[in-house]
């Protein structure tokens, strides 16, 4: 099977709010989106087909075809405003939960033997939505960013081992990174609410587990989880997951990812902490 990924790109307007509720939960599940009178965002989807290579044509997916379906679909949502504009979104929260779901449902399953396998829509730089199609099995990624230093070192190995293992990055006096981390939880979109998980909540756990305990830190020096452990991006990972697994229990946390530099990124399923 091959596949083929088409992006697009619209701007609307929402507001998430459920006038029944009190401001309280309001800004619990739907964090700052619930504020104010609405809000925009550049959204960008990513369609992504999957199917055999026409062997007459050479190609899974007819782009002309593509790009004339995704136009039927997304032209009609490209500024508007969501809440009003659209029969299927109209309501109190058109999440991106909801949206995502939407423009499966408008766009059709795919043509011939070609499938559409998944779309991801970014609602923000540091939020997006994964959808395949099983409403029990949404995927939704939160990015939050921290500043840390930390010095390479094992105390499992020689002084010698350490400056040839780790390079410059054993320097005694240590070396800083901005720290870009993604977490993604994976459950159904709960339909009162229309998010998989309260966005407020999600915030507040990222920013008190993460945020505040990682950014400007020395990792060796500031960090009782590295005194013995030598605080590489892996053992990061691994500490984050299990500061955060707790926390997520329905939906459950899926996946965690790492950036540390704009050439080296790492990625932690937890599959051993499970």
């Amino acid at each position: 099977m091959m596949l083929l990924t088409r992006k697009a790109r619209f701007s609307a307007a929402y507001l998430c709010r459920n006038p029944d509720w009190p401001e309280a939960r309001n800004r619990r599940v739907y964090g700052t989106c619930a504020v104010g009178s609405g809000h925009g965002h550049d959204y960008v989807a990513e369609f992504t087909f999957g199917g055999p290579v026409d062997p007459r044509t050479g190609v899974v997916l007819n782009l002309t075809e593509v790009k004339r379906r995704l136009g039927d679909v997304i032209e009609p949502l490209d500024l508007s405003h969501l809440n009003h504009d659209h029969g299927a979104l109209e309501g109190p929260a058109p999440t991106s939960e909801r949206l995502v779901r939407y423009l499966w449902h408008a766009l059709g399953s795919g043509t011939g033997p070609c499938r559409l396998a998944s779309i991801r829509l970014h609602e923000s730089r540091t939020r997006n939505i994964d959808y395949t199609g099983d409403d029990s099995m949404v995927y939704v990624t939160r990015i939050v960013e921290f500043n840390a230093a930390h010095r390479l070192h094992s105390i499992r190995l020689s002084d010698e081992e350490n400056v040839r293992i780790f390079g410059k990055c054993n320097n005694p006096h240590g070396h800083g990174h901005n720290y870009e981390l993604a977490v993604t939880v994976r459950g159904p979109v709960d339909e009162e609410t229309g998010t998989v998980i309260d966005a407020g909540r999600f915030d507040d756990i990222l920013r008190e587990e993460v945020v505040d305990r990682y950014d400007h830190r020395h990792l060796n020096h500031d960090l009782e989880e590295f005194q013995t452990v030598n605080p590489t991006s892996e053992e990061l990972l691994r500490a984050i997951w299990k500061r955060l697994l707790p926390f997520f229990e329905h939906p459950s946390l899926h996946r965690i990812r790492l950036v540390e530099t704009s050439k080296n990124a790492f990625e932690y399923f937890g599959e051993e902490e499970r």
